[in-house]
C-alpha cells in the first residue's frame, strides 16, 4: 500500500557528504535541499545557518498547520497507566503494582488540550476545569499536553534549534533537530524532534517539559501517523523515575496514550441527528448499539479481525454440532480486558485480543460467550429495542448493559469447558491454564485494565470454571522462553485513527533471550512504522473544509 523511498547512487552520495560535513562541523546544521546548495565547492558557515534557518522556518509553519488541522477534530484520547512496584524477593527490578484509566474525547480550545470524559464512573466524572486543577500526578491532560511540542509559543523567538543527524523511521527519512527553550524562564519542550524530509512535518517527538501540567512534568516518546496528506498525533509512550532517593531512582509509572477517531463522520454530534441505516426488522436488534457504538469510536468497522474471530469460532460451531445462524463477532477498540454477548453478536476489546498468546487461549473466551448463547442468556431483544437512541457519548456506559449474574457465569463456564473439549483446541488446554495463571496473578495489580465497561470484570468471571479442570496439571517451568502466558500491551492490534479500522500485526515476535523479558498485561513503548499515504488514500482520507 506505501511504497518504499528509494535514493539515486549520486543522491546517496551526496547525502552521505552533508551528513558528515556537518555532524562534524562545529554549527552543526541541516545539510541544503537546493540544487545549488548541494554544489561541492566550499562555502561558510553562516551560509548553512541560513539554510538551517530556512528549514526551521518551514518546521514552524507546517506545525502551525497542523494544530490548527487539529482544531477541527474532536478525536477519542485513551490514556493506560501502571505504576510500579517492588519485585518479589530475591527478585530484582520493578513490577507493575496499580493501574489508571482514562477514555476521552480531545478538543483543542486556546493553548491548552480540553478533555470530556466518557463519564461511567466517579473517578471520570471530572469536570475540564478539575482536571487542570487536579492536585494528583495523573490527569488526563498532563498525558495529552504530549501531543504537540507547544501548541503557541513553538518558534524561533522562543527556541534553540541544532541539527543532530539523519535517521530513517519506517520509511521515512528524517532529520533529528534538538530543542531547548530560549528565554530567562526556559519554560516549554526541551528534547528532540524528527523532521520528515517532504514537508516538514514533525513526526516524531521525544523528551519533556520544563513545566508541565501537574505535580511534574513527564518524559514521553510522542508519534504521528500520515493522514490527510500530514501528520496527526497518534501515540504517546510515557515514562518517569521516582525521585524520592536520588542516588538510586526507580521506575515510578509508564503509560500508552493512544488517539483516534479522526473521521468527522464519528464526531461526537453526528448521532445525534442521524437515523440507523437500516430500516426496521431488516437487522437483529443489536445492529443499533453495534451502530451507536461505531459511531462514537468505541467499536471498530466490521472487518478483517472480525473475519479471523469468526474462523476460530466457527471451528467451535462445527465441531460442537452446533447450528447456530447469524453469529457474529465484532471489536471494542478500548484497553480494559472485556468481552460479552449481546443477541447473537460476540464482542471483545482490542485490549484483550493484544494480550491473548495464541489461538486456543481465543477460542476459550469465545467459548464463554457462545455458551451464554446456546444457554439462552443472551439479552433480550426487548432491551435492545427498548434503548432510547440517541443519547450523548457522556452516557454511553450508563445506558448500555450486558451483565450478567454470578448464575449465568457459572453456568456458562461450565458449558463452556464443554464445548472447548470438543473443539480442534482441546488439546491445548495447558495454553489456556498459563493464561489464567498470569489472569490471576495480576488481577489485584491491575483492577482498571480488568475492570469491564459494559460488561462483567474480566478477570472475576470470564474462564475461571478451567480452573477446576487444571488445578492438577502440571505446567512447564516460567523460565521457559518458548511459552508465554500472556503479551504485553498493543502486541497484536493497530488502530487506523482515521478510519477506526483495525489489522492483526503480521511481524514474527522477537525471539526472547531471557525469561525477565516476560511482560504478560504490561505496557511497553511504541515503535510505529512510518509511511506516507499514496495519492489514492490521500483522496479518501479528504480533510474537513
Amino acid at each position: 500500500m506505501f511504497a518504499m523511498k528509494t535514493f539515486s547512487w549520486t543522491g546517496w552520495a551526496l547525502s552521505v557528504f552533508f551528513i558528515v560535513g556537518f555532524v562534524t562541523s562545529q554549527d552543526s546544521t541541516l545539510a541544503p535541499r537546493s540544487p545549488d546548495d548541494a554544489q561541492p565547492a566550499p562555502y561558510s558557515s553562516t551560509r548553512k545557518r541560513v539554510v538551517f534557518d530556512k528549514f526551521i522556518d518551514s518546521v514552524i509553519g507546517q506545525e502551525r498547520r497542523t494544530t490548527d488541522l487539529m482544531r477541527k477534530f474532536n478525536p477519542i484520547i485513551e490514556t493506560y497507566i501502571q505504576e510500579e512496584g517492588a519485585q518479589p524477593r530475591f527478585q530484582a527490578g520493578t513490577t507493575p503494582n496499580g493501574d489508571d484509566y482514562f477514555l476521552s474525547r480531545l478538543k483543542l480550545t486556546g493553548n491548552l488540550p480540553s478533555i470530556l470524559p466518557f463519564a461511567d464512573e466517579e473517578t471520570w466524572k471530572r469536570t475540564e476545569e478539575y482536571f487542570v486543577q487536579d492536585p494528583l500526578p495523573f490527569s488526563q491532560v498532563a498525558f495529552a499536553q504530549a501531543l504537540f511540542p507547544d501548541l503557541d509559543h513553538f518558534d524561533r523567538q522562543n527556541y534553540s534549534f541544532q541539527f543532530a543527524r539523519w535517521e530513517v523511521l519506517g520509511e521515512v527519512r528524517c532529520a533529528a533537530v534538538d530543542v531547548r527553550p530560549r528565554g530567562k524562564s526556559k519554560r516549554g519542550f526541551i528534547g528532540r524532534i524528527w523532521v520528515e524530509d517532504h514537508d516538514q512535518s514533525i513526526v516524531r517527538f521525544e523528551g519533556t517539559f520544563t513545566k508541565g501540567l501537574a505535580q511534574r512534568a513527564f518524559h514521553f516518546d510522542s508519534w504521528r501517523l500520515n493522514m490527510l496528506g500530514t501528520w496527526m498525533p497518534a501515540y504517546i509512550y510515557t515514562e518517569e523515575l521516582k525521585l524520592d532517593n536520588q542516588s538510586h531512582p526507580s521506575l515510578w509509572f509508564k503509560a500508552q496514550t493512544r488517539v483516534w477517531g479522526y473521521d468527522p463522520k464519528r464526531r461526537p454530534e453526528a448521532p445525534q441527528d442521524a437515523k440507523p441505516a437500516f430500516a426496521e426488522g431488516d437487522a437483529p436488534p443489536e445492529d443499533s448499539v453495534v451502530e451507536r457504538a461505531q459511531v462514537a469510536g468505541l467499536m471498530a468497522p466490521d472487518g478483517n479481525v472480525d473475519q479471523i474471530l469468526e474462523t476460530v469460532l466457527n471451528n467451535l460451531l462445527i465441531t460442537n454440532g452446533l447450528d447456530i445462524a447469524g453469529i457474529r463477532c465484532r471489536v471494542l477498540l478500548t484497553t480494559p480486558l472485556e468481552s460479552f454477548v449481546m443477541g447473537r453478536t460476540i464482542v471483545l476489546s482490542r485490549g484483550l485480543l493484544d494480550v491473548l498468546p495464541d489461538e486456543a487461549t481465543l477460542a476459550a473466551v469465545l467459548a464463554h460467550e457462545l455458551a451464554h448463547l446456546v444457554l439462552g442468556h443472551a439479552v433480550s431483544p426487548v432491551y435492545l429495542t427498548s434503548l432510547a437512541f440517541p443519547f450523548p457519548d457522556s452516557q454511553i456506559f450508563a445506558a448500555l448493559n450486558f451483565h450478567f449474574d454470578r448464575t449465568k457465569e457459572r453456568d456458562a463456564n461450565e458449558k463452556a469447558l464443554e464445548l472447548f473439549s470438543k473443539s480442534p483446541y482441546k488439546d491445548q488446554l495447558v495454553n489456556v491454564g498459563r493464561f489464567l495463571q498470569a489472569l490471576d496473578a495480576n488481577s489485584a495489580r491491575f483492577p482498571n485494565l480488568l475492570h469491564g465497561r459494559f460488561s462483567n470484570d474480566f478477570g472475576s468471571n470470564q474462564l475461571v470454571g478451567t480452573q477446576a479442570r487444571l488445578a492438577s496439571s502440571k505446567f512447564p517451568r516460567r523460565d521457559r522462553l518458548d511459552q508465554i502466558s500472556a503479551l504485553p500491551i498493543g502486541s497484536r492490534i493497530t488502530i487506523d485513527p482515521w478510519s477506526d479500522q483495525i489489522e492483526m500485526l503480521k511481524s514474527k515476535p522477537v525471539r526472547l533471550e531471557s525469561a525477565a523479558e516476560k511482560i504478560p498485561f504490561e505496557v511497553t513503548p511504541f515503535y510505529p512504522h512510518l509511511k506516507r499515504l499514496d495519492a489514492s488514500e490521500k483522496s479518501q482520507n479528504a480533510a474537513p473544509q
